[in-house]
């Protein structure tokens, strides 16, 4: 069971990104607020990824222009999921966003060839219904709400790029992902000012070094005890579930009864469809 500790920690970790947003309430301009937590997450892996892998902080030529790559896609997808963190309710905004298996079922199937098979249909047409009980259009903030989803379109392209790429999530990617994230979002706070950035640095703290950097940290410490499949299963339950509970306990956000088991039948039916896909792409390689 000690293989599985960092993952969970890593679970945990990422579920500080929603109250982190919601107790700086704002006073930060939520561009400006990702570039100072993708800057706080890279200083955090600058300390801690040598003490794991000395060349960490290498980085190959040939990977330069993928990283950046996908620096500049992590940047959209995060920004716009911090976004609607700023706008929408903590629950509406992580299973909203856990819609991104059904968009990389699509995208998948036009950019990497794979099939849409029955099942897979099935469980999107389960995900719909999920969608329909949450009701984004009339239960939280509209706005966040749609941000939410383009987050999730957003993160499917960016998973499904890195899959083109065979690229995968260890401590060197993640530490240049890190750094290239922060230099795209460097314009934001010349052009939103800091806001109270002062008064919110622990919180920054909490969503940079908590939330990001050191969730991580063990994400990618997790992937060497277990595989990325089932890392990456973990990772699409805990996060929603510890965003909720911390939401509910640390601000007292209130849970609709609709969002609940809508949240629920959108994440079975997406852990599902995971499941369904990966031993699909099993098959093929067989």
């Amino acid at each position: 069971m000690k293989k599985f500790f960092p993952i969970v920690l890593a679970g945990f970790l990422f579920g500080f990104i929603g109250i982190s947003v919601k107790l700086i309430n704002n006073e930060i301009n939520p561009f400006t607020l990702n570039f100072f937590r993708f800057l706080t997450a890279f200083i955090i892996l600058l300390i801690l990824s040598p003490l794991i892998d000395s060349g960490s902080l290498k980085l190959n030529k040939k990977n330069v222009k993928p990283s950046m790559i996908i620096g500049l896609m992590f940047a959209v997808t995060t920004t716009l999921f911090v976004y609607s963190l700023s706008k929408t309710t903590i629950s509406n905004a992580v299973l909203l966003q856990s819609v991104q298996p059904f968009f990389i079922m699509f995208i998948a199937y036009f950019s990497l060839k794979e099939k849409i098979t029955k099942t897979k249909i099935v469980t999107l047409l389960i995900a719909l219904i999920g969608i329909y009980i949450i009701n984004p259009l009339t239960t939280g903030n509209l706005v966040g709400n749609i941000a939410a989803l383009i987050s999730g379109l957003s993160f499917s392209v960016l998973t499904t790029y890195m899959r083109y790429e065979d690229k995968k999530l260890h401590h060197t990617s993640t530490l240049w992902y890190m750094f290239f994230a922060a230099l795209f979002m460097l314009p934001f706070p010349i052009l939103f000012g800091i806001g109270e950035l002062t008064s919110n640095i622990y919180y920054i703290i909490m969503l940079g070094g908590l939330g990001t950097g050191l969730a991580y940290f063990f994400y990618n410490i997790s992937l060497e005890k277990i595989e990325a499949e089932v890392a990456s299963l973990f990772t699409m339950i805990l996060l929603p579930l510890s965003s909720i509970v911390l939401g509910v306990l640390i601000i007292n956000e209130q849970l609709l009864i609709n969002t609940i088991i809508g949240g629920f039948i959108l994440l079975v039916s997406g852990i599902y469809l995971e499941i369904h896909s990966k031993k699909v792409r099993r098959m093929k390689v067989k």
